[in-house]
């Protein structure tokens, strides 16, 4: 369920007023979490380490009602009760991306996740649930990409059109490394508007991730 936010009375009406007529109000943060307890963990227990933090992730957005806000295609300001992850899942050379709900508990999440992925044929478009999304103009929804073989410092994201940002957050997870310390951290990086998520609240949501699987 969604909310329309009155901007007269909106604690956050002069940040967002500041950004709202920018050419492109969007901007990137790369940073690392600390990941080695699910690591282990889920070597234990045969749970999917991919599941596990794409759990992390929408958790801590949940739970911060910043990463929430979203433009309608209307131009409306709407907050979301709470929202979904959507993910490319790799199909043979191609991949097709999925939606999965939101679940506070963890085993919850994950047995929707796998019968959302068991379910994928290759005829399934790549985009298909994009379009979905688009056409129905909701937008409760974050992106998470896996890549786990990669380890990176800084990441940039593609553009639909020249000075536009997104409709919802991007973010991308890479490879899972052990450091001189001792500590094992994944690099994750994140493409969000600032006219909703300033640093304190990025700072809260990598917390939070990192509180999950640390």
């Amino acid at each position: 369920m969604k909310h329309i936010i009155d901007i007269n009375t909106w604690s956050r009406r002069n940040n967002y007023e500041f950004f709202r007529n920018y050419a492109n109000s969007w901007y990137s943060i790369t940073t690392e979490i600390e990941c080695g307890g699910a690591w282990v963990d889920c070597k234990a227990s045969g749970d999917s380490f991919f599941l596990r933090y794409l759990h992390a992730v929408l958790c801590a957005a949940n739970e911060v009602e910043a990463l929430r806000f979203r433009k309608s295609p209307s131009g409306e300001v709407v907050l979301y009760d709470n929202i979904d992850i959507i993910t490319p899942i790799s199909v043979g050379d191609n991949f097709v991306t999925v939606r999965i709900p939101y679940f506070d508990d963890f085993k919850e999440f994950q047995a929707a996740a796998r019968e959302i992925i068991n379910g994928i044929t290759p005829d399934d478009s790549p985009y298909g649930v994009e379009d979905k999304i688009i056409a129905s103009g909701d937008y409760g929804i974050m992106h998470l990409s896996a890549v786990p073989k990669m380890h990176f410092t800084s990441l940039s994201y593609t553009f639909q059109a020249v000075g536009t940002g997104c409709l919802f957050p991007l973010s991308v997870m890479g490879k899972a490394c052990r450091g001189g310390d001792g500590k094992m951290r994944m690099p994750y990086s994140i493409y969000i508007d600032h006219a909703f998520v300033d640093g304190a609240h990025l700072s809260a949501f990598f917390e939070k991730i990192e509180s999950r699987l640390r």
